[in-house]
């Protein structure tokens, strides 16, 4: 894996299924996508098959994720499992997102401007779900 230099933005994701557990997800990008590790850099769990909330590091911090064409190389990648085209983030999920985010708003010195969904980037897709409020969690870490 490279090494990832500089860290100026974070990326979120959805899974798009609610299904995953680690191993399955480590299956499908290890397996399928012919990568070397999950994508993400974190995973966070919704309670089926992961722990509700629980954040899994999945890829250490210092390499190049496979999250954002394009925006990996500056990038770290969080992934909540779920679909949130169907439903939103569990409460858990979304108070461990927050308690992710700002310990690495503070780690890495950026800006809530620099927290991003991955449709931002890939107009084709609705990551991380036409259902999570990206403007509500940027709210949120205002606050904080």
């Amino acid at each position: 894996m490279q090494s990832l230099k500089k860290i100026k933005q974070i990326i979120l994701h959805h899974t798009q299924g609610e299904n995953y557990s680690i191993n399955s997800l480590k299956n499908f990008h290890v397996n399928k996508n012919g990568w070397e590790e999950i994508g993400y850099h974190y995973v966070i769990g919704n309670g089926i098959n992961t722990i509700d909330g629980k954040i899994y590091s999945t890829r250490p911090e210092k390499f190049i994720g496979a999250h954002s064409l394009n925006q990996n190389k500056n990038s770290l990648g969080i992934a909540l499992i779920g679909n949130f085209d169907k439903t939103i983030p569990t409460k858990k999920q979304f108070n461990s997102l927050l308690k992710l985010l700002i310990k690495l708003i503070k780690k890495y010195n950026l800006k809530i401007e620099n927290i991003h969904g991955h449709n931002e980037f890939n107009k084709q897709k609705s990551c991380p779900g036409k259902n999570f409020d990206i403007n509500k969690l940027r709210e949120e870490l205002n606050f904080i």
